[in-house]
């Protein structure tokens, strides 16, 4: 009989140490769905595509993931607002009778016989639709997984 003795703290450094073949990995996947996440990203100023990145922290012997943006709106974007979001509904105006914003780009919905909302221009309407959805970083995470043998993807909702 033999007698092994690990050295649990030496095998956890080199498990979730800096230069682990975890942290490797998840620095290496970080990168790819960070770049999917940016091909996907809808663009109007660039700002959220610019503004997705990742990091990698360990806790304990974990070694967690994060990819995502810190705006605000992006949110918004990948899951949808108004009818198009989790509450399916029209947006009114809080506070006033009617809603009040500047067309970015071109079309905004439907628009009578196919004409374009001008750049800039200022719109009023009672009520709007809202934004459909663009999972961008789902997505990514999918398209990036897809090849990795037992890797499976829950889509869960945020509330914020």
């Amino acid at each position: 009989m033999g007698r092994v003795t690990i050295n649990e703290p030496a095998l956890r450094q080199a498990l979730t140490g800096p230069r682990s073949v975890a942290v490797r990995t998840a620095d290496r996947l970080g990168r790819q769905i960070t770049n999917q996440a940016k091909a996907n990203a809808p663009v109007d100023d660039g700002r959220l595509r610019g503004s997705i990145g990742y990091t990698v922290r360990v806790e304990g012997s974990r070694v967690i993931l994060t990819v995502g943006s810190p705006l605000k709106y992006a949110l918004y974007r990948h899951n949808g607002t108004g009818i198009y979001g989790p509450r399916h509904a029209r947006i009114y105006p809080k506070n006033g009778s009617v809603l009040r914003f500047t067309v970015k780009g071109g079309a905004l919905g439907p628009q009578p016989r196919g004409r374009r909302r001008p750049r800039g221009r200022v719109v009023f309407a009672r009520s709007v639709r809202g934004v459909p959805a663009n999972p961008f970083l789902y997505d990514a995470l999918r398209a990036v997984l897809a090849g990795m043998p037992g890797a499976r993807v829950h889509r869960t909702t945020p509330t914020s």
